[in-house]
């Protein structure tokens, strides 16, 4: 038969032999076969009534053990030639010991093979066991082996010593121990004998094939007596504990680690073959094990399996359902392995080609510059692993970012690394730190966005995010609600403790949701008892059943806290109470001494109380390191280190082998958990931290060459401050607040603008009264700086008292100009819009020029006299060649002036247009700053409004403004100058489609610049101009304004995205939709927005809804409602702002619903009438000096309305033909169908229904085009009713 394959066909005599073969002989027994039946008989010749009554015995055990038991199965006791005898079903196989003597001539028969026989042979045991017999009788001689379906079963045939266990419990179950404990005993002689001597090859295999053997073989397999043990070099250890546990049990001899069944054998074994490649390693005696330290691992992960599918289920998730990201955060106490079960990403990732990001905050760190070490750190490994196939992420990025990379590159130095040889020399201008903020934002949800692709996923993990500021918070909800980004898995952790607020990430989290990404939570506790011995098993490589006693003890001294279970196995090795025995070859522990160990309730005090065992150079390593932070380089743990005290290099491998800290490359190192740098930095005494801190920073400092300090402030710095009470000289002070504003400016250039406000802070607070006489640059200095980062993060408690210092303080006005521009900025932010134009009045009059005080009609007249006197005699040419403004109180004027221009357009309309002028007049007198590009596109749409309508002056100061902000390189007034000349000015003059991708380019640029105010208005514009002057398709325009509303959401520019949606509530009401837009988005509806704007005075939002209302109504024919918001609009006038595309279809659209009402009202037919005329009058206006191309369509179809009005039939048809000839050369292709429905209705009233119907059906086409699906269904009830 084969010993490792499937069974053979059964040998012997054939169906036509007649006669018993004798198979078998001793002094008092044969076996004897006949086909399928054997027989057993006994040759006494006078056999005793004990051996009748033992086959009988067997016959009993055979009939008492279930079929499912791997038995001999005895037929029945009978004479045989006059002998007892039994007669019993033949087996088939091969006993043990033959198998043994075959598989030691064959050098391929493996152990993975020897460890199945086994496990059959425990198993039938185990079968005996359970139904309440013992076996009594192992040996090699009584198993029978044999194979099927390529496993082994094993037989026991002699069952003649087997014993019945009783169910008398009188003797406290004592006889029935010892009896298993005999079973138990030969077992591990029996598995002994079956691994002695075993040459292990764990990628050999075995299929070896033999003859088929018969029961009962004359074959004596004999062992000494001792227990000699199967403990060759190379033998695994698991295998070894098993049989060496087993061997020990004799009676009387005790052990924690025993087996006290035959059933927990079994499994043992079955986890052993499970899994090979722990449990069957093979022994290797190396450093650890000679000197007996336990090679725990650092990052073991276990259990979880519920919480891994669920993991894996939100990867899969965001790989479909086109790619919606998604946000799992998983939370629990420390030390509970939330990290552990991140990690597991990595193999899905792998699978799909995909990339991880990973940042962990950290207490002591700079909680702004997480997310960029980051993505430093995930470049560098993207470097390092040189991945094939980058090229499509290089051009992503380039593509996306393009010359933000050099942007980002402070912060992202590796970015620039990967990116090299990709990018163009073009630099990026300067800009303003809150500016600057902005644009980092932007540029990352940019680089993220690039990142993530379809074929290449993203999974993106932030730990420890309870040590996050309000900043990174800001950042991270703004990544994950970035609409560009997709195919990425956002995987926060964090921590739950009573001492760390959770309200932030909660409030995060609901914000985040409220903005459309699914958020899924995963909570997780300690770890299972079962899973602590799954741990510890393959840890000591040693069976689960001998690890039951250890693993529940260290369970409850520890309550299953991953962390704490570790470090807690290690105490344990380190206090001998858990050794590898040579001898054995095997891990042993103490069970008592593990359970009267004194153990602290918190992880932290174990580990500090494990460290202070250690030796005082190694404690002083801990201490220092945990002073550096969560990681540091070698460098920096040299320069803290006593010159000739401290070995680094030995101090290094042994806290990486007791598994404190963990080597990331290039000699940098981190914490294997924060809780172990906590436990570490205890062991510096409460009242000495202040002077280890000092001296630590100090040393750094003075060892560090001043041109490479740069590269460790921070360190330097945080290490001195946490000293500063140790301070004592104003010479000290000055140094360490020199130092903070040294480490403040080089944050805000890495646009971490909260750390570098908490370094100035510092600063300032050393900055005394005589240090405005002694260090007067150092204390304005850190004033103004300090003042620039706080307004940039907003917190303005921290801001007034810096700002009022140094305006008591400076010696001159220019020293105060940067706080003055602080406090402007600060008022304007807060809404006290009046306080900002009031300082800037002041500013202005300090510096020489004219603020007017009331604005009147007279000095309206005045000023409009005086500007437009200064420009009459200049050509465009002239002003964009004026000579640059190079005084520097003019250019502080013109900043203040443009201060409170933006001010003024709000809080005091009439002064608006002045400050444009005076801001026009000083660039002419004085030459021109990148503020002139501003105040003549300023200029321009004053001219075009209701006021002046002058499209050509303004056209001329639009190009002005245009040709002054590429001659200046002003990029940073993108946004604002587009707004003005592309929303207000060029409508009048070029198609309304070529101000569509300006918008565009402007929020672009301005994300890259930072003016979000009017970044996002060139999006609102953008909405209003592609609605409803361009007539786009409404599917695109409901799709690209819920992007818009997005990123409106993310700014914090509720005001802008409720203006938005009303944009897209147009386009869904159009379409037919019943999706509520203001709902969907702000959990409001449109009329508590109408209400509130009424209420607050925002006059604009009130007349963008009614015009809304009347367009929606007029496109679904209901006329009367048309005229009801018409009317409702004369409440709200427009006044003399400027004019938006809305304004203009608005007007059109006033005219349409005039002309039809004063052919259907006759009673106030001369009041429409009148109406109606006076818009034709505009737009005849607005053809002749503005743009044909924008107005020729919409004046052809009024003048049809009037001559229908009037009853000029021949007229109003060649006016009808005009207006949808125009409109399609114009691509106008919802004002096509509109004209094509009115000429409908027009040949309707004179009764050609045929021609009616033509062009009905081809208004219903255009309306299609168009996707407005609700005009459609209109248009289709009309032709049905003309039909009939």
């Amino acid at each position: 038969m084969s010993l490792g394959g499937y069974r053979s066909p059964p040998a012997g005599p054939t169906s036509s032999s007649t006669q018993p073969t004798l198979v078998y002989q001793s002094a008092s027994t044969a076996v004897y076969r006949l086909e399928d039946i054997g027989i057993k008989v006994l040759l006494a010749e006078n056999p005793t009534e004990q051996q009748v009554l033992q086959l009988v015995h067997e016959q009993n055990v055979s009939s008492y053990l279930p079929p499912t038991c791997q038995k001999r199965h005895v037929i029945d006791v009978k004479g045989f030639k006059g002998d007892p005898a039994i007669h019993f079903t033949w087996v088939y196989g091969s006993t043990l010991a033959k198998w043994l003597h075959t598989a030691r001539r064959r050098a391929d028969v493996n152990i993975t093979v020897r460890l199945r026989a086994a496990i059959a042979i425990v198993k039938t045991l185990a079968d005996f066991h359970k139904a309440k017999v013992v076996y009594n009788n192992l040996s090699p001689d009584n198993i029978v082996l044999d194979t099927f379906d390529g496993s082994y079963i094993a037989t026991f045939i002699d069952l003649s010593k087997a014993i019945i266990l009783s169910n008398d419990t009188s003797n406290g179950g004592q006889v029935e121990k010892n009896a298993v404990e005999m079973d138990l005993h030969a077992l591990g002689r029996i598995l002994n004998a079956l691994f002695d001597g075993e040459r292990f090859d764990s990628n050999s295999s075995a299929d070896e094939s033999d003859d088929t053997s018969t029961e009962g073989e004359e074959h004596s397999y004999r062992r000494k007596r001792n227990k000699r043990q199967a403990q060759v070099e190379g033998f695994p250890t698991c295998l070894n504990a098993v049989i060496s546990t087993l061997l020990l049990r004799k009676e009387g001899e005790e052990t924690s680690e025993k087996y006290g069944n035959v059933k927990d054998v079994l499994s043992d074994l079955q986890v052993i073959a499970t899994n090979p490649q722990i449990f069957l390693k093979a022994l290797k005696v190396d450093d650890f094990t000679l000197h007996n330290r336990l090679n725990a691992p650092v990052d073991a992960f276990y259990g979880r399996q519920s919480e891994v599918s669920l993991l894996y289920h939100a990867f899969d998730s965001v790989n479909k359902h086109e790619g919606q990201p998604m946000v799992l955060s998983i939370s629990g106490s420390p030390g509970t392995g939330k990290t552990f079960l991140v990690n597991q990403i990595r193999k899905p990732l792998q699978e799909a080609n995909g990339y991880l990001i990973r940042g962990k905050f950290d207490r002591r760190a700079r909680p702004d510059s997480i997310i960029f070490l980051a993505l430093d750190d995930f470049f560098a490994r993207l470097i390092d692993e040189r991945r094939k196939n980058v090229q499509d992420l290089i051009q992503r990025i380039r593509h996306a970012v393009g010359p933000g990379c050099r942007v980002l590159m402070n912060s992202i130095p590796n970015l620039h690394r990967f990116m090299e040889g990709h990018l163009d020399d073009n630099s990026d201008g300067a800009v303003g730190s809150s500016a600057s903020e902005h644009r980092w934002k932007y540029l990352l949800c940019k680089l993220v966005a690039a990142v993530s692709s379809k074929n290449e996923p993203l999974a993106i993990f932030f730990d420890d995010l309870q040590w996050a500021d309000e900043t990174s918070l800001e950042v991270i909800r703004m990544i994950i609600t970035e609409p560009d980004i997709k195919y990425c898995l956002f995987l926060c952790t964090h921590r739950i403790e009573d001492k760390i607020p959770q309200h932030r990430m909660k409030t995060m989290f609901q914000t985040i949701q409220q903005q459309g990404v699914s958020v899924m939570s995963i909570k997780i506790g300690a770890i299972a008892k079962d899973t602590v011995n799954t741990m510890l098993s393959e840890t000591l490589c040693l069976p689960p059943s001998l690890c039951s006693p250890l693993s529940s003890t260290i369970h409850n001294r520890t309550g299953g806290i991953i962390l704490f279970v570790m470090n807690f196995l290690r105490s344990l090795n380190e206090d001998g109470l858990l050794w590898f025995n040579l001898s054995t070859r095997r891990w042993e522990y103490d069970i008592v001494g593990i359970q009267q160990k004194e153990v602290s309730a918190d992880v932290v005090q174990h580990m500090s109380q494990r460290m202070t065992r250690l030796p005082r150079s190694m404690q002083f390593g801990l201490k220092l390191c945990s002073c550096l932070g969560a990681s540091f380089d070698v460098n920096a743990l040299r320069k803290g280190g006593p010159a000739n005290e401290f070995d680094v290099e030995e101090f290094l491998p042994f806290s990486i082998e007791s598994g404190f800290l963990r080597e990331d490359g290039q000699r940098r190192y981190s914490w294997a958990h924060d809780q172990v740098q906590q436990a570490a930095y205890a062991l510096i005494p409460v009242g000495k931290r202040e002077s280890f801190h000092l001296l630590l920073g100090s040393r750094m400092f003075m060892r560090t060459p001043a041109e490479e300090l740069t590269n460790i402030i921070f360190t330097v710095v945080v290490n001195m401050n946490h000293g500063i009470g140790q301070l004592k000289t104003l010479a000290q002070f000055h140094e360490v607040a020199r130092l903070n504003l040294k480490a403040g400016k080089k944050a805000m250039t890495l646009s971490s603008f909260d750390s570098a406000a908490k370094y100035l802070l510092v600063g300032v607070s050393l900055i005394k009264e005589e240090s405005w006489n002694s260090e007067y640059e150092l204390s304005l200095e850190l004033h103004d700086t300090v003042c620039e980062a706080l307004f940039v993060i907003g917190d303005w408690e921290k801001l007034l008292p810096n700002i009022q210092e140094p305006l008591q303080k400076a010696r001159c006005f220019a020293d105060k100009l940067n706080t003055y521009h602080t406090l402007v900025r600060y008022l304007k932010a807060t809404g006290d819009l009046r306080g900002a134009i009031e300082k800037c009045k002041h500013v202005v009059s300090e510096l020489g020029d004219d603020f007017p005080d009331q604005i009147d009609e007279a000095l309206f007249r005045e000023e409009t006299r005086r500007v437009e006197q200064l420009l009459k005699d200049k050509s465009e040419a002239e002003l964009i060649s004026l000579p640059k403004m190079t005084d520097e109180r003019k250019i502080a004027s013109m900043q203040f002036l443009n201060h409170a221009l933006s001010s003024a357009f709000a809080a005091e309309p009439m002064l608006a247009p002045v400050l444009t002028f005076r801001m026009v007049s000083l660039s002419v007198e004085c030459g021109v700053c990148e503020i002139s590009a501003t105040a003549f596109a300023g200029y321009g749409s004053w001219l075009v409004s209701a006021y002046k309508s002058d499209f050509e002056g303004g056209y001329r100061m639009g190009h002005v403004a245009i040709e002054l902000k590429n001659r200046l390189r002003y990029e940073e007034g993108i946004p604002r100058i587009h707004a003005l000349v592309y929303g207000f000015i060029n409508i009048w003059r070029t198609p309304f489609q070529a101000s569509l991708p300006k918008h565009l380019e402007a929020y672009d640029a301005g994300n890259f610049s930072g003016d979000v105010e009017f970044t996002l208005s060139n999006l609102y514009m953008h909405g209003v101009n592609s609605l409803y002057g361009c007539g786009d398709n409404l599917r695109d325009v409901d799709s690209t304004t819920r992007v818009y509303i997005q990123r409106c959401k993310q700014s914090g520019q509720s005001f802008l995205g409720k203006f938005i949606c009303v944009i897209h509530e147009v386009a869904l009401k159009l379409m037919g939709s019943s999706e509520k837009s203001y709902a969907s988005f702000y959990d409001t509806t449109e009329e508590r927005m109408f209400i509130d704007g009424r209420e607050q005075s925002k006059i604009s939002l009130c007349r963008f809804i009614l015009f809304k209302r009347k367009y929606v109504a007029f496109f679904l024919g209901q006329m009367h409602a048309a005229a009801d918001f018409f009317e409702l609009g004369l409440s709200f006038p427009i006044g003399g702002n400027g004019r938006l595309v809305n304004i203009i279809v608005g007007v059109f659209i006033d005219g349409l619903i005039a002309f039809y009402y004063a052919r259907k009202r006759r009673s106030d037919e001369n009041r429409w009438t009148e109406i109606g005329n006076g818009v034709l009058s505009l737009l005849e206006v607005w053809a002749k000096e503005g743009s044909d191309w924008n107005f020729s369509n919409k004046l052809f179809l009024l003048q049809a309305e009037c001559f229908f009005l009037r009853g000029d039939e021949r007229a109003a048809l060649q006016k009808y033909n005009a207006s949808i000839k125009s409109a399609q050369d114009h691509r106008f292709i919802h004002e096509e169908g509109l004209a094509h429905e009115r000429l409908a209705s027009f040949h309707d009233h004179y009764g050609r229904r045929s021609e009616a119907l033509t062009c009905f059906n081809a208004a219903k086409r255009c309306y299609e085009h168009w996707g407005a699906q609700a005009v459609v269904q209109r248009v289709e009830r009309t032709i049905a009713k003309l039909q009939r």
